[in-house]
């Protein structure tokens, strides 16, 4: 982290946080390193390296020693394989300093250029400019002590030192974003338990119960109403039964002799009942 609270690139400055300086005296002191030893000082693994090597991404180690320009090579390519092609990243440094397997088409020490682009990540994590004229600004300080005099080299420079750093930035999120998700991945697998906050109710008042101030007074008044129509009923004047039923029986003889009288006129025969009307 920077003073700003700001992560920096992983695996870009040497083990001493001074880009190359380090690996430099571990050189001076060894003569080369071996492959387990470069595994120490980069974090790679042995078949990761030997496969660079095997694709021609790296030049072959000089009787199983491992010295400047490949340690060099292997540090850039894994500062910038989280973000470009691995195929790209050898086209790139191609681009810098040739094919040439001798070095003789180089214009810059891939050390050198490990270093460069070390200072200028770290003087980009101490800016809040991270446009391009802020990074090229940057890198222009950076190389300001390379003295190569043809001009072609320092554009070559500046422009494959303004990839690599846009590389590192885009890494350094990524991986970023990946510890955000794997952090949002572990509490859907132990989501925390939901408590809703419910509002407040204000329950209504139950209804207020019927108070009967006298309750032996009510019963008293119901039952002598039922007594007054019970009373009612058997105190009916029975004259008043009979001269229904009389005029019952009446009606009823009335329809009796009406309905005699019409079969009588339906047997007589059709013309005596034409005179008739």
């Amino acid at each position: 982290m920077d003073s700003r609270g700001r992560s920096q690139p992983a695996m870009v400055t040497g083990p001493d946080g001074k880009g190359f300086a380090k690996i430099e005296m571990l050189l001076e002191a060894t003569g080369g390193l071996s492959l387990s030893q470069v595994c120490a000082v980069t974090g790679l693994e042995g078949s990761t390296i030997q496969n660079w090597v095997k694709r021609g991404w790296v030049e072959h180690p000089v009787g199983k020693k491992y010295e400047e320009i490949h340690i060099a090579r292997i540090l850039i390519i894994n500062a910038l394989k989280d973000c470009i092609k691995l195929e790209h990243i050898a086209l790139l440094m191609s681009f810098v300093n040739g094919k040439s397997q001798d070095g003789s088409e180089a214009i810059i020490k891939e050390s050198t250029l490990y270093n460069y682009l070390c200072e200028a990540l770290k003087q980009s994590s101490q800016t809040d400019d991270h446009s391009k004229s802020g990074v090229e600004t940057i890198i222009n300080n950076v190389i300001k002590d390379y003295s190569d005099p043809n001009p072609e080299s320092r554009i070559r420079i500046r422009k494959a030192l303004t990839l690599m750093i846009f590389a590192c930035v885009c890494t350094d999120v990524k991986r970023r974003v990946d510890a955000m998700v794997g952090q949002i991945l572990t509490e859907l697998e132990n989501p925390k338990p939901f408590i809703p906050v419910l509002p407040k109710l204000e329950l209504e008042k139950p209804p207020e119960p019927i108070v009967i101030e006298k309750p032996a007074e009510v019963l008293e008044d119901i039952i002598e109403t039922r007594k007054t129509v019970s009373q009612a009923l058997r105190e009916w004047d029975i004259s008043s039964v009979e001269r229904i039923i009389i005029d019952h029986d009446e009606d009823a003889r009335n329809y009796a002799s009406s309905e005699e009288e019409d079969k009588k006129q339906a047997n007589k025969p059709w013309y005596v009942r034409k005179n008739q009307k």
